[in-house]
């Protein structure tokens, strides 16, 4: 059963004098959709544009959906799934804002690399929330298992509760090669910094401006081992 036919099964089991079981909404503009809600379907058709949730901190996961031109010209573009943790507050109403695009070149470079932001109507209420990239996967892209993939990633940087330390991961050893990775990172400025993002998707991508810092990483990271490239990636998603 989907979020939205829940909605209205509790509804009507509890009459029209109840209180709201859903006292807040989500919605994104139509060239993107809604993937999951708390690892749930959004659920009826619709559901991958607007849905409604209890206040309280949820997981929303998108991605950048649209596709430019019509008939036999058109071409369908869409980016890697983001993962939204936020806390909802009660009563909101949650709008992701982002661009529209009209020209095939401009979707290109945006579903490498999208940006967007989360505006509330109601702007009393300040929205306390963090945007992740899922880590891009080889291979066939339609066989891939994205619900498993944002429960294993949110596993990575979730942290449980313990009355002692948490030991060390192994991944997180530090190596020249990570640290070299973050301190070039570090001394970018911020338009390179995007160049970067987008060239850890996209290798072939060369950054507008001549950038030693831009060399660099691309150096210390064809250098680095799988796992200190994984390291770095996720550090990067989560700076």
């Amino acid at each position: 059963m989907g979020l939205r036919s829940g909605v209205m099964v509790v509804g009507m089991l509890l009459g029209a004098s109840s209180v709201p079981s859903y006292a807040a909404t989500f919605e994104v503009p139509r060239n993107f959709e809604i993937m999951y809600v708390d690892l749930q379907s959004p659920g009826s058709f619709g559901g991958d544009f607007k849905t409604e949730v209890a206040p309280g901190i949820h997981q929303f996961v998108v991605r950048f959906n649209q596709r430019v031109g019509g008939g036999s010209n058109g071409e369908h573009f869409q980016s890697e799934p983001y993962i939204i943790d936020i806390n909802v507050p009660k009563d909101s109403y949650i709008t992701l804002k982002a661009p529209y695009f009209f020209q095939k070149s401009n979707a290109t470079k945006y579903a490498k690399a999208p940006e967007f932001s989360l505006i509330e109507k109601d702007q009393s209420n300040k929205l306390d929330y963090e945007i992740r990239m899922l880590p891009k996967k080889s291979g066939l892209q339609q066989s891939r298992d994205i619900e498993s993939e944002v429960r294993h990633f949110t596993s990575t940087y979730k942290t449980t509760k313990s009355d002692g330390p948490a030991p060390a991961s192994e991944t997180v050893v530090a190596t020249e090669e990570l640290e070299m990775l973050k301190f070039w990172y570090n001394k970018a400025d911020a338009s390179t910094r995007k160049d970067m993002r987008i060239w850890m998707v996209d290798h072939s991508h060369q950054a507008k401006t001549e950038s030693t810092a831009f060399d660099m990483l691309g150096f210390w990271f064809e250098k680095a081992s799988k796992s200190d490239q994984k390291a770095f990636q996720i550090w990067l998603l989560n700076e």
